[in-house]
């Protein structure tokens, strides 16, 4: 006999999501909500399941999402840390992108997101230790100067309450993140419109979404996805 958590899964294989009440449905009536939901949030934990906002559920997905960080990001890091070892980094390369692409921008540069106060005290000091950068630049100076084919390093302001995470020592951008600074930021004009539509259902389709923080992003950002 089939147990409860392959049945969820054999169940989750033919939606694209579902509550609890909705697979409670399939059952005999005298099995609890409560239980089920305890089932779910197991499954979650297992990864088994995703949770994509409260009380919704999908199969979990088998890729999961890294960002691109090579020598260039982790030297600037390790720089910044060590000259600024209070504020809040963020860094992830160009190449980052790829994967959720259509039209494929090959992108070489290195991101440095910091808190606000600190952005114009990392440029400078990027800027003394020889590299190539530019700060929060627009989508004119972007066009114009910007050659994101170069090992570049590119300054701006990190958004508080951004979602991030750890990888290996590092504080990178959670995909939720990247998929609403692409609207935004000016100078990934070239991912906006409808590349960036694109490159939103590309990540559903290929990732674990959180869909509650993607949205509170957004929202933070004033952008709908």
């Amino acid at each position: 006999m089939i147990n409860r958590t392959e049945h969820i899964i054999q169940f989750a294989e033919t939606v694209d999501s579902f509550t609890a009440t909705q697979y409670a449905q399939t059952l005999e009536p005298n099995v609890s909500l409560h239980s089920i939901v305890n089932i779910l949030n197991r499954m979650v934990r297992q990864g088994k399941l995703q949770r994509l906002q409260r009380g919704v559920y999908a199969l979990a997905k088998q890729n999961v999402w890294r960002v691109v960080i090579g020598e260039q990001e982790k030297t600037v890091y390790d720089l910044i840390h060590l000259q600024f070892p209070l504020i809040k980094i963020c860094v992830y390369n160009g190449e980052t992108f790829a994967p959720l692409q259509h039209h494929l921008a090959f992108n070489q540069a290195t991101y440095i997101e910091v808190e606000r106060d600190s952005v114009e005290s990392v440029f400078y000091r990027l800027q003394d230790a020889g590299y190539e950068v530019y700060r929060t630049p627009d989508q004119q100076i972007a066009y114009d100067y910007v050659d994101v084919k170069k090992k570049i390093v590119i300054v701006k302001p990190l958004v508080t309450q951004a979602p991030l995470m750890k990888q290996d020592k590092y504080c990178v951008p959670m995909l939720e993140k990247l998929l609403v600074d692409i609207r935004t930021d000016k100078d990934f004009y070239y991912m906006q419109g409808i590349e960036a539509t694109y490159m939103t259902e590309t990540a559903r389709q290929m990732y674990m979404l959180n869909e509650e923080k993607l949205q509170r992003y957004a929202k933070r950002r004033n952008v709908k996805i």
